[in-house]
């Protein structure tokens, strides 16, 4: 079973610029290092994989984040995915803290409410796939992680959506924020953010999860 492949301050509204000086990646560096000596930071792609450009990778590159893998990220299998997710929380010495991304995101809500949250600090979920009611033309891969979850979810989490996400609409992230009693945080028009999107570092997503992570969590980030 492959595991990982392989982390605020003051959370000033400046840094979200898609080209950061050296000054500003290095606090974004020293924020994600921090947060990292509290919790276990995951990254958990979604369909096909993280490549190069997302910001997934970015993040794993610049922050050392690890990153949560999957035998067959083309034809996935809930039941494979969970066995996945499950054995690097398990493997963790520390509680772990999801950031995920499209299936990822429906991943992670799916074995929160089915595994609870013992051994998980939050979850950072961005652009999940709604597989209930979206028609994007690859639902059919990933229709049998549905449906979503309808209960709220036991550990704080946050959604945060893009206005013009084939796989999600701002009205469905509202309502799914509701459902699961995450909080609820606007990316502006920026796709499915990140599958198709370079948004590089992604610097706007960083201060929101630090943010987040700084209000939520059950321990004080400095």
């Amino acid at each position: 079973m492959n595991l990982f492949s392989g982390r605020p301050t003051s959370f000033d509204p400046a840094w979200a610029t898609h080209s950061l000086p050296d000054t500003g990646r290095q606090q974004f560096a020293g924020a994600f290092q921090r947060l990292g000596q509290q919790v276990e930071l995951l990254l958990v792609p979604g369909l096909f994989g993280s490549g190069p450009d997302h910001w997934q990778s970015h993040w794993e590159q610049a922050y050392g984040l690890k990153r949560l893998h999957q035998t067959d990220w083309e034809t996935p299998r809930p039941a494979d995915w969970e066995a996945a997710l499950t054995a690097a929380v398990e493997a963790s010495s520390r509680p772990v803290f999801l950031i995920a991304h499209s299936l990822g995101a429906v991943l992670s809500a799916r074995w929160l409410s089915q595994h609870g949250g013992q051994r998980v600090a939050g979850a950072f979920l961005v652009a999940p796939a709604d597989i209930d009611q979206t028609a994007h033309p690859d639902v059919t891969r990933i229709r049998s992680f549905g449906p979503l979850p309808r209960t709220p979810l036991p550990v704080p989490t946050a959604i945060m959506a893009s206005s013009n996400d084939p796989w999600l609409s701002l009205p469905r992230a509202r309502a799914l924020a509701g459902q699961w009693q995450s909080d609820f945080l606007k990316a502006g028009a920026v796709g499915h953010i990140g599958s198709s999107e370079p948004l590089g570092l992604w610097e706007h997503g960083a201060t929101a999860m630090l943010d987040f992570a700084r209000r939520k969590l059950p321990f004080r980030v400095q």
